[in-house]
Formats: C-alpha cells, structure tokens, sequence
C-alpha cells in the first residue's frame, strides 16, 4: 500500500541546519526509468526491514518520490522533519536530530537489504553520509570468483579433474586469507605500539595541562550503582532511586525494599555502568600516553579528605556520586531527577531546561565544567551525563585533537596563561546505545 504524504508546502527556517549547513546535492543518475525505480522502490518497502518501520518506509518513499518528480534540489533537513515525519512548523533541526538519527538507521537498514533479500535487486537506492538525496545505481555483473569457480565445475565432465580444481581453488582462497589475516593483524600491533608511543600533542594543553603538571596526582571518582543482596535467597536487587552508601539506612525507598525481600538485605557493589567502564579505559589509556597516573576511585570508597589534595574528575551519572550532593561550587547547569539539564543562569537564545524523557532516548546531553581544586594549584572537572552513550561521548570529545582544538577556541582558552573555568553543554545522538555525534549546544565562563 502507497504511503500518502501532506502536500502543503512550508518555508523551511532561515538558520539552516544544526550542522552549519545542508552537504551538497549530489547528481541523480539516469541509470534506471522511473518506473524501474519505483518498482524497486516497492519491493524494499515490502521487505522484512522495511514492512514494519513505518517511519523508515517514509523517510524513504517521500525522498525517492521527490528525487523521481525533479525535486531532489529541495531535499533538506527541514523539509523532511516537516513532511515525512510530521514535525509542525516550530520544528528547528538544531535541536530536534530526528531526521539525522533516521537518516543514518536508513543507510543501515539500505545495506542490510541489499546484502539479505536484494541481494540480486537490478537497482541500488542508496544515500550518502550527510545528505538526504537518493542515488540511484544499476547492480553490476557479478563476476565474483565462487561463482566463476561454480561455473567452470558444472563444464567440466570428469568429476576427479572438477574435485582436483576445487581443492586447489579452495587452498589458494585460504592461503590469500590468511596471508591478509597476518598482513591485518602485524597493522594492528603497529598501530597499538605507535598509539601507546604517542603522546597528547600541544593542543591539549589548555584543557589538560593542569592534570598533567609534574607532582600532581589525579583521581577520577566514577559511579557506584549501589544493588542488594538476600544472602538466604541469592536475589540481586536495584532500585535507582536508592544510590547513598552512607545514608541509605533512613531511606524510605530501602525500607520498602526490606519489607518485601527481607530485613537482612545488604548493600553490594560489584558493577559499574557500561558506558563508565569503557569511559574510564579511553580516559586511563590518555593519561598513560602523557606519562601520567590516572587513579580510578569507586563513587562509595571516596570522601572529600581522601581526595581534597589532587585533582578530581567526576566521571558518569551524578545520582550515583554523592560527593556531589555536596560540591563546594555552585552550577549552572544541573540535572534534575528527570534526567534533564535546567539551566540556572540562562542567557539569550538559551533553553531553561534541556530535556531528555529518558536516557534510552535517541539522544541525550553531556555537562563539562571546570572548577578550581579544593586546594590551590588543583583542578576539578566534572563529566557528568545520565547515560551509558553520554560518558562514552564525552572522554571521546576530550581526548580528540579535533574536538578539543573546536573547544579551546570556543573558550578562548588559548589566550590565558592561567585556567579558565568553564560550563559547556554538549547534545549527544545515539543509536542502539552507543554515541554517534557529538554536537556543541552552549557554554558559560565561571567568574573568578
């Protein structure tokens, strides 16, 4: 059944998309008749990958249908968001990733077709990386060498000369393979030795010099989910809303706990968040690569004393770190218990509240702020976010020469010879729970 689209035509905004601008449009083939192309069209969307993802099926038919009737030129972000996904005129692409989120799901599920049921399609319908104009192609003969092998075999009469071929077919196919398997693996080790030999060049400095300076011992506090035990019954229990090592006696919600697993239910801390995990690994191996130790400290074993003479980092989701209950610093941007950022302070063309429905969603946000140490000549930095995506973004974004130089200019960090302090809030896009694009949203220098 043909997906029928609204007609009405809107201007799309003048502030263009969030990343700066549409990518160019690229030239549409005239490799196949329209009629070709449609057909083609209606069997992907008849396919298992396609039949039961309404939003995916008219993301693609309206592209295709627009490029089809000439219309290629006017595909942009905005047009999309408004057309095939019923976004109303208030849509702004810099804020609502919707049709990038979609845009990369349809290039993956386009190839996962074309390699399953298409794999014999006359016509490819594929989308570059950054643009939203399908490109049309004819499938080439394949000419691979399992089918040439296959061919040959079925010419040949005597079945002994066929099997000699073959094996001798087969040998050669594994000794290339393993040849490419050695020549990958000896890269690999290459790369390792030279990535463990690299250090964090100069551009780094303005963000990272003060936990790198000779004698200053740094601690990264990351996230302790807090679980119960019933030893009787084995039972392993979490409740989020239960999360203070300390205090968790007088809470009502552990009470309620003990009234329905048992009164001898325990506190236990043997996991960590996911996203952590690998945050803290990237954030480790970074300070490894400066010559620098990096002492990683489970949430429920640190105290202000035990920390209050080293640069700190706060890594992960802020309800499982309660020395931030009592941070000696005030914020501008801060989570709520809706898993969204309010912002304290804002300043023109700022939100008061970026808001996240859950932290599963197709996107989520990131807090980077800079305060002073709790002793002269340290540093603290906060990295705080509520998903597993957001702490894996985050050390990414920091430990890139790219992002950090985009960074240091953003916060003229450059131009002081002393720290600057700083709130930068980043919008981070996710797919299958891991980060994809990391956006700037804005920023606020702390005053001295």
């Amino acid at each position: 059944m043909a997906l029928q689209f609204p007609r009405q035509k809107r201007q799309a905004p003048s502030a263009g998309s969030a990343s700066g601008g549409e990518p160019a449009v690229p030239p549409v083939s005239p490799v196949a008749s329209s009629d070709e192309i449609q057909a083609q069209l209606k069997k992907i969307l008849a396919s298992k990958g396609f039949a039961h993802s309404e939003r995916l099926s008219r993301f693609l038919q309206f592209t295709v249908d627009q490029a089809v009737n000439g219309q290629a030129g006017k595909l942009k972000e905005y047009l999309i968001g408004v057309e095939a996904f019923d976004r109303d005129g208030s849509y702004d692409p810099r804020t609502d990733p919707i049709v990038r989120v979609e845009a990369g799901r349809l290039r993956a599920r386009l190839k996962e077709y074309y390699a399953t049921e298409g794999r014999d399609a006359p016509i490819l319908i594929d989308f570059q990386k950054g643009g939203y104009v399908p490109i049309f192609k004819r499938r080439q003969p394949d000419l691979s060498l399992a089918r040439r092998v296959r061919s040959s075999l079925r010419l040949m009469r005597d079945w002994k000369v066929a099997l000699i071929v073959a094996l001798a077919a087969l040998a050669a196919i594994a000794s290339y393979r393993a040849i490419v398997a050695f020549r990958q693996v000896a890269a690999l080790q290459k790369q390792l030795e030279m990535a463990g030999r690299r250090a964090p060049g100069p551009e780094f400095a303005p963000v990272w010099a003060p936990f790198f300076s000779p004698g200053a011992e740094t601690y990264v506090v990351f996230g302790s989910p807090m679980f119960f035990a019933n030893a009787k019954d084995g039972v392993v229990l979490r409740n989020g809303l239960v999360n203070d090592p300390v205090n968790f006696l007088g809470d009502p919600n552990f009470r309620i706990m003990q009234e329905r697993f048992g009164a001898d239910i325990g506190p236990r801390y043997d996991y960590a968040e996911m996203g952590d995990a690998i945050a803290l690994h990237k954030l480790t191996a970074f300070f490894g690569r400066a010559g620098r130790l990096l002492t990683a400290l489970p949430a429920h074993q640190a105290t202000w004393e035990a920390i209050k003479d080293s640069n700190i980092i706060f890594l992960g989701t802020p309800r499982m770190n309660p020395l931030l209950k009592n941070l000696p610093v005030r914020q501008d941007f801060e989570w709520g218990v809706d898993n969204s950022v309010y912002n304290r302070n804002p300043r023109p063309g700022e939100q008061k509240v970026y808001a996240t429905t859950s932290h599963r969603e197709l996107n989520t946000f990131v807090v980077i702020s800079s305060f002073p140490g709790l002793r002269p000549g340290r540093e603290m930095l906060l990295l705080s976010t509520y998903s597993s995506p957001g702490a894996m973004a985050v050390v990414d974004y920091l430990t890139s020469s790219d992002s950090v130089r985009a960074m240091t200019r953003k916060l003229g960090l450059a131009e002081l010879n002393k720290p600057r302090h700083y709130e930068m809030l980043l919008r981070v896009i996710t797919s299958k729970n891991l980060p994809v694009q990391t956006e700037y949203v804005t920023h606020h220098v702390v005053r001295e």
